[in-house]
């Protein structure tokens, strides 16, 4: 089926009329409807629009409070926590980085903590936005895993963690920061949706079925108690874990969906800005030297690559999937069409 094209404006408006239906303040509407717009255009679908469908519910079943509005709190050591007060995750994580980056560069570096909010997203957008300012990043969490069973320990069968994903970013060249987002199981759980929406398998053996049997199709995880691979082995259920414990050990259990934490870096603290920059340059540049191994036409950097897709999108318009589209519009008809009076 031929996808159907979409310009970035178009659908940012499209979404925030179905936000504002669901309930969302004008702003919040704004501001969620830009990021998953934002996702898209980078080609990341398993974290754009196709998820208003998924915050719908959510919104309707009283998952979360699609009015709930991010506070900054402070602990009693003076550390900055936004409390999302049962709200979307995504005005929390951008009321997160903008102060985390008001203090880094006020101090050199910062940390500041989010809680008690719904999906953020994808993480790599905050990245970007520090990595836009300056500053390198660390962001990662997770939590609430006896509600999101998704990810296999390494070495074991059932699902015991939720995905937990990291995102590092730091400040690129002219074609965009450098981002590494990623899930800490081979696949994220928005990515399996996604291929099980557009009747595909995975790319890859990213999931496992119920008897711990390595398999490419979403159905064994999404509806036959299978779960998620942890990627790289030990060493992802080790990031995931460490995510989880930062997210509840640390921050408590008493949240929507997850707790996460931001630790940015103003780069600027230890060397000047032209220092770094050629650095960057040097570093990228002897990245995409290198000849292509088969199957590849050349070597990309991470972040740089979505830049670029993001670029011909806003220019071409956005693909989106027909059998998406069709449940989008549905959803939007749904909301947003007044109901008729029996006569």
């Amino acid at each position: 089926m031929t996808d159907v094209v979409v310009s970035a404006d178009a659908l940012t408006s499209f979404a925030t009329e179905i936000l504002s239906a669901v309930g969302c303040d004008e702003d919040i509407a704004d501001a969620i409807a830009s990021h998953l717009v934002g996702s898209d255009l980078r080609g990341v679908h398993s974290h754009g629009t196709m998820r208003l469908t998924q915050y719908e519910k959510q919104a309707s079943s009283g998952y979360l409070d699609p009015t709930g509005r991010p506070r900054v709190k402070r602990t009693g050591r003076g550390a900055v926590v936004i409390q999302g007060n049962a709200g979307f995750g995504h005005p929390a994580m951008n009321l997160a980085t903008n102060e985390a980056m008001t203090l880094a560069k006020e101090h050199g570096s910062s940390v500041v903590a989010v809680t008690n909010c719904g999906h953020t997203g994808r993480l790599g957008h905050y990245a970007e936005m520090a990595a836009t300012a300056g500053l390198a990043s660390i962001i990662g969490g997770g939590g609430r895993r006896e509600h999101w069973r998704q990810v296999a320990p390494y070495g074991g069968v059932e699902a015991k963690l939720p995905t937990n994903p990291w995102a590092f970013g730091f400040p690129g060249t002219g074609d965009g920061p450098i981002i590494a987002d990623f899930a800490t199981g081979m696949t994220s759980g928005g990515k399996t949706q996604e291929a099980r929406k557009r009747g595909q398998l995975m790319g890859g053996v990213f999931l496992q079925t119920s008897e711990g049997v390595p398999t490419d199709d979403p159905n064994a995880y999404l509806r036959d108690g299978g779960a998620i691979r942890p990627f790289a082995g030990a060493r992802g259920y080790g990031m995931g874990l460490i995510a989880e414990l930062l997210a509840t050990a640390m921050l408590g259990t008493e949240t929507v969906e997850c707790n996460w934490v931001i630790v940015l870096i103003d780069v600027t603290t230890y060397r000047s800005s032209n220092k770094i920059s050629e650095m960057v340059s040097e570093i990228v540049d002897d990245m995409r030297s290198t000849r292509p191994a088969p199957g590849f036409d050349r070597v990309q950097v991470p972040g740089q690559r979505e830049h670029f897709i993001m670029t011909e999108r806003l220019k071409n318009g956005i693909p989106i999937h027909p059998a998406v589209w069709s449940e989008l519009q549905d959803l939007h008809s749904r909301l947003t069409t007044p109901a008729q009076e029996d006569s």
